[in-house]
């Protein structure tokens, strides 16, 4: 499963920023901005509601983009792939194809 952190470290890193640049941008303080990215990135602390919606609009992309779970690992996959058929629910790869 692919993390917030990792989320929002591809997300600083694709467009050019640092941690304290981020976090700045977030409105944290000088002292503890690059702290608190950090902290997202690694997994250690989780932003609320607030910061998510602050984040998306920084990057200018959907809220969901950051807090929807994607799958990363071929066994994730199968647990979906057998979920989707017990609950005969529609898969979410085959969602955007509709």
């Amino acid at each position: 499963m692919i993390t917030f952190g990792e989320k929002i470290k591809h997300l600083r890193n694709k467009n050019h920023l640092t941690q304290k640049q981020l976090g700045l941008a977030l409105g944290f303080s000088e002292n503890s901005a690059d702290i608190r990215i950090a902290q997202y990135e690694s997994g250690e602390r989780m932003p609320g509601e607030d910061i998510l919606r602050k984040v998306a609009k920084i990057f200018n992309v959907p809220l969901e983009i950051l807090i929807v779970p994607v799958l990363s690992e071929p066994r994730e996959y199968l647990v979906e792939a057998f979920w989707v058929q017990e609950l005969g629910i529609a898969s979410t790869c085959c969602l955007y194809l509709e």
